[in-house]
């Protein structure tokens, strides 16, 4: 087996353990609140297995695609990435839920457009980069655009945290890409402004910040959720109460299921346990790395770096809020939380990682083989 085959092996075993392992946490998570909600105690679960299985056919359909084709058509996917958030807008269309309108309602089913249009950013800044070095002024106006119309759309739904993922994984990508200091520096400025200036725009935001200051001085209302985390995390010690056992499911943590599934897991496994699942994902992303760094050319290496880049974002920033290291925000752990749409489009996105790291075994063979001649 080659080098990028172990590679490749090695991410589908942990993304796959890390699937299967959230199925069981939904389980656990959400049997109780799905009875009380539906009548249903495998309601939750029952949609997961479902995406799980659609998400593994987008994963083998990831790894069939060839990669210089989402080159091809990178300005498509800015396109179709815009429209999807937009449409979200028109009455009938979009779904609204605890306040934001975020789903786009296909009849059967529902979906979340935003975690299309963040991989089809990082999809269409891969190919730019790659045809536009990152030295001049005039090649920064249309990645800036694009990233800025996207951000702006997601915080109309609204939707801060998807935002930030955003803005940190093009970061990255910006970084990856070989822009100079300078320009970075006079792009993080007015950033860092913007995100203050929209924390206070929204006088929720504000509140979120206070009960992270001081969950307790609001123990009732915006603080309750962090501290119901707290205790769940507390609770669980180094060995945890057990798997299935845990208390703060019981309409005690609210989206325990999705956006909190980590303090269940710290709950019922312990400290152990949850750094346990800290290690696979900081493998799995290591492994990403690996595949970006053995890539056929800077196009392909550039687009594992966006793919990396937001698993790694989305993992650190979810295990954050839980932990009460950032501000409450309502962000899903990869792989494992509830949510059919995030976990079909993370799977396929595995399946381009597989890809590209195909790719550049078929290179270096036929290198070797001319080589040879």
């Amino acid at each position: 087996m080659t080098k990028s085959k172990e590679i490749n092996f090695k991410l589908i075993f942990c993304v796959m353990l890390l699937c299967c392992f959230g199925i069981v946490m939904q389980y656990s998570a959400s049997r109780y609140n799905a009875f009380k909600e539906t009548g249903d105690s495998l309601f939750y679960v029952k949609k997961q297995v479902i995406a799980f299985a659609v998400g593994i056919m987008a994963l083998v359909m990831g790894t069939k695609v060839n990669t210089s084709f989402y080159k091809k058509i990178k300005w498509y996917l800015l396109v179709i990435s815009i429209i999807l958030l937009a449409i979200i807008f028109i009455p009938m269309l979009g779904v609204e839920k605890y306040g934001a309108r975020r789903w786009l309602n296909l009849g059967l089913f529902t979906i979340q457009p935003s975690e299309f249009s963040k991989f089809g950013l990082m999809f269409f800044l891969a190919g730019y980069i790659h045809e536009h070095k990152l030295d001049k002024v005039r090649n920064l106006i249309v990645p800036i655009i694009a990233t800025g119309i996207i951000c702006v759309l997601i915080m109309l739904e609204p939707n801060m945290s998807i935002t930030m993922l955003v803005g940190l994984s093009v970061l990255i990508m910006l970084v990856c890409g070989g822009i100079k200091g300078r320009y970075m520096l006079a792009l993080a400025v007015p950033v860092i402004i913007l995100v203050f200036v929209l924390i206070f725009a929204e006088p929720y935001r504000v509140k979120r910040i206070l009960a992270f200051i001081n969950p307790w001085e609001n123990s009732r209302d915006e603080g309750f959720q962090l501290i119901q985390s707290f205790y769940a995390l507390s609770g669980g010690g180094v060995f945890g109460v057990g798997l299935f056992n845990s208390r703060q499911k019981y309409t005690f943590l609210p989206f325990a299921e999705s956006d909190f599934i980590f303090a269940i897991i710290g709950e019922e496994l312990g400290f152990i346990g949850s750094i346990a699942v800290i290690l696979v994902f900081t493998y799995v992303v290591f492994l990403g790395v690996k595949v970006a760094m053995k890539a056929k050319d800077s196009y392909s290496s550039l687009l594992a770096v966006g793919i990396t880049a937001i698993i790694a974002c989305q993992t650190l920033l979810n295990v954050a809020v839980v932990t009460g290291s950032i501000p409450p925000t309502g962000l899903p752990l990869p792989f494992i939380s509830n949510g059919g749409s995030s976990l079909v489009v993370f799977l396929y996105v595995v399946g381009v990682l597989v890809r590209i790291g195909k790719e550049a075994d078929d290179t270096h063979l036929l290198y070797t083989r001319h080589k040879m001649k």
